[in-house]
């Protein structure tokens, strides 16, 4: 006999049963923070989404692209599991350097990738390689696979009840700022939300319109929360806030 869920039932995380909240962009290129935002609200760490608490915590400035590694360390450490997929490996970077960007990037790459890629953006792609290095510090809850993401991968997060950050190429030389947010399905409708839509960001997408999304995929962060962690802890600056406070 069949175990199977019927295709009429919605999976969506179990531990709140809270949905995305229809943020808008709070400025250009902050959709990272957004999707942040709602993931920590969603998976009950926040009471509400906050994203000038995930702007200061992660150090973007108004205006610019959230860095990736800098999201993934805050979830972190708000005691989430994450389990990424991507292809690219920050490891090769900080061996072959130049190289590696070239040979990744080989089916793209023209003259104005020469361009782009000064000794000032090496240097900044180097620290953040660097910073990705950092997060094993993290053990059994940062997983990492260096391989293109499948839409199988995406399935098999969300029917565990975990939600899924995509990563997107949005051809504006930006790619950090860039991300939606996957947190549930129906069969093959999709629960979906991206913060550039001006109307409103929670969309359902048929699998036909998130393969066109996952064709510019720059890879895909599975996010949930174990059993126990049940309250959110105390950020760095918190801390100092608790310890002075205590000393007063």
């Amino acid at each position: 006999m069949s175990t199977a869920t019927p295709p009429s039932t919605v999976y969506r995380n179990d531990a709140s049963q809270r949905k995305p909240l229809d943020l808008h962009q709070v400025d250009d290129n902050s959709c990272l923070t957004c999707v942040a935002a709602n993931m920590l609200y969603v998976l009950g760490i926040t009471d509400a989404p906050d994203t000038g608490w995930v702007d200061r915590e992660v150090g973007r400035p108004p205006g610019t692209g959230a860095r990736r590694t800098g999201v993934r360390r805050l979830l972190l450490q708000q005691g989430l599991s994450l389990h990424l997929v991507c292809a690219y490996e920050p490891e090769r970077f900080l061996r072959e350097g130049f190289e590696y960007l070239r040979h990744y990037y080989r089916q793209e790459w023209d003259p104005s990738w020469e361009q782009y890629w000064t000794r000032h953006r090496l240097e900044q792609h180097r620290r953040e390689c660097l910073a990705a290095r950092e997060l094993s510090t993290f053990d059994a809850r940062m997983q990492a696979e260096h391989r293109q993401p499948t839409l199988a991968d995406l399935y098999g997060s969300l029917d565990r009840d975990r939600l899924v950050w995509i990563s997107l190429d949005n051809g504006w030389s930006t790619v950090d700022c860039h991300a939606v947010l996957v947190y549930g399905h129906r069969g093959t409708v999709f629960e979906v939300y991206s913060p550039e839509f001006s109307r409103s960001g929670l969309q359902q997408y048929h699998r036909r319109q998130l393969e066109r999304v996952w064709l510019r995929s720059e890879g895909i962060t599975a996010v949930w929360r174990r059993a126990g962690v049940n309250r959110t802890p105390a950020s760095s600056s918190e801390l100092c806030r608790i310890i002075s406070t205590s000393r007063g």
